[in-house]
Order: C-alpha cells, then structure tokens, then sequence
C-alpha cells in the first residue's frame, strides 16, 4: 500500500480531491480535520483566530492504529489530506502533493463557507506565502514536493493530473514545488497591502 499525503490551505480542495481520486484508484481517505472533531482531539478552541489547536500526539497515535488496521486490507493506496499534514511520520509518506489557489479565487471560496474577514485574510496570507509547502520543507522532508494549481481547474481534471504523477505519466518537474509563487505576482502588482497591513 502507498501513501497520498493531499496537503494545501483551506479552500484549494483537497478534501473534495482526495475522494474525487476514490473513482479511479483502489483506495480510502483519511481526513485530518474529520478525524479530530470525531474522535474529540483538540485541546482548546482559539476564538480570535477560529480555530483549534490540536492534540497531535493522541491524533497520530490514533492515525498510527487506523494505518495499521488499513495495511491488512487490499487497498493500493491510502490518501491522507489536511492542511496540517505534514505533523504525519515520514514513513507514512510515499507521495507529497499541495493544493494551491489564487488568493483572489481563495478568498471567494473562503466567503462562501462564511469565514470571518479576519479567518478568510489569514488564510489568503498562508497561501501567499506557501506555508503548507513550506512547513514540508523545514522538515526536510527526502520526499519530492509536487504543487497543483486548483484555481481554474475542474475536479476531473485536477485528479487526472494527480493520477498522471501517481503513474509517472507527467514530467513531474512541470509539478515540483516553486512553480507557483503568489507572493512574486501580487507583489509585481503592487498589491502586498491588500493583504499584509
């Protein structure tokens, strides 16, 4: 069995991706975000910024035992996606693929799921500034990174890439991290205060 890690800020699709890809290969989702308001493993709720904070020892170990209960089983591969997945154990880890959106795209999908103004601007700044791939990096991660712009794309057509560098059926430079850099274009039009006051 092989493991999908779907990365990427809220609003670049990954949990619709991720069980999009349930119609072309032999394979299950674990979502993050799902898992930790299941089984309860957050430790306290931060108002200002609306969010959770996480209990990620209880949540990998948790993640530890599903893994294990997975690998009896005859899937090919398990897809693992949330924005917070690079705390999961390399070993976890065959694949690395982040979900990206244009700020302008982003901040439409973000208000039609009615985040707050200051929620949606937070997440618009950490896709500007390619966290999601960025806490991969300072890891050190030996694993290649790949990047998939969703801002335009269909869903069929943003599986069919993935499924294109699952297969090696792409010139997966054309994917590799540091294609996509929101932070050179919006600053080479003079629109950095939009977003960093």
């Amino acid at each position: 069995m092989k493991f999908i890690i779907i990365s990427g800020t809220p609003g670049t699709g990954k949990t619709t991706i991720s069980n999009n890809l349930l119609k072309y290969i032999n394979a299950k989702v674990i979502s993050l975000n799902e898992l930790v308001i299941e089984r309860n493993f957050v430790l306290e709720y931060d108002q200002e910024r609306e969010t959770s904070i996480i209990d990620e020892k209880k949540l990998i170990k948790n993640l530890d035992k599903m893994i294990k209960n997975y690998v009896k089983t005859s899937i090919d591969y398990l897809i693992i996606e949330g924005h917070f997945s690079d705390i999961i154990p390399e070993k976890y880890m065959d694949l690395i693929i982040i979900l990206r959106c244009h700020p302008d795209e982003l901040f439409v999908r973000l208000k039609k799921r009615g985040y707050m103004n200051k929620k949606i601007l937070e997440n618009i700044q950490s896709e500007i500034l390619g966290s999601c791939a960025n806490y991969f990096i300072s890891k050190e991660r030996e694993l290649p990174l790949y990047e998939i712009d969703t801002t335009n794309s269909k869903i069929k057509e943003i599986s069919k890439k993935i499924l294109d560098i699952i297969n090696g059926n792409v010139d997966i430079n054309d994917y590799l991290i540091g294609e996509i850099d929101w932070l050179e274009e919006i600053s080479n039009q003079d629109r950095l205060n939009e977003f960093f006051k």
